[in-house]
């Protein structure tokens, strides 16, 4: 094959990999954690300064497993077109392996926070994977972070 016919084929397939990605249905999983035989611990830190520091640990991923992605997401109460709705901000949290559980932790505005919610994002559900699927459970924080105090870490 030409240099030329595989810089093209490479091209095509640059372009095509992302656009299945893209068109991907996510769906918002209703059961829960129990349900779902996740474990995880929640903690809230309130810094005293107008900011908090979020510590979310997975100790078992349940049906969930694998894991694509644990996000800290916050949603929009502006709506799509078509339906549905926009998120303001949603970043993929980095997580480090302390022993067998995964950690990430975000510091972040505490009246953004009280709007945030985690996801936990995967493609598979009871190890089966569905073509151009992925599923998510959401965790809201708002209940976690209203009652926290300053220099107060809350489970």
């Amino acid at each position: 094959m030409s240099r030329v016919a595989r810089a093209i084929l490479g091209i095509v397939a640059a372009l095509a990999i992302p656009a299945s990605f893209a068109m991907a249905l996510g769906f918002q999983l209703g059961e829960s954690r129990e349900q779902l035989k996740l474990k995880y611990d929640i903690s809230v830190y309130d810094h005293d300064t107008g900011r908090v520091t979020v510590k979310f640990t997975l100790e078992d991923e349940g049906r969930l497993k694998p894991i694509t992605s644990i996000d800290f997401h916050i949603p929009s109460t502006e709506a799509h077109d078509g339906g549905g709705f926009k998120s303001d901000l949603t970043i993929s949290m980095a997580t480090s392996n302390e022993g067998t559980k995964q950690v990430g932790r975000i510091h972040i505005r505490k009246d953004w926070a009280e709007q945030a919610e985690i996801q936990i994002k995967t493609g598979h559900l009871d190890g089966k994977q569905e073509a151009r699927t992925w599923y998510y459970h959401t965790i809201p924080l708002k209940d976690l972070i209203a009652p926290v105090k300053p220099h107060e870490t809350v489970n």
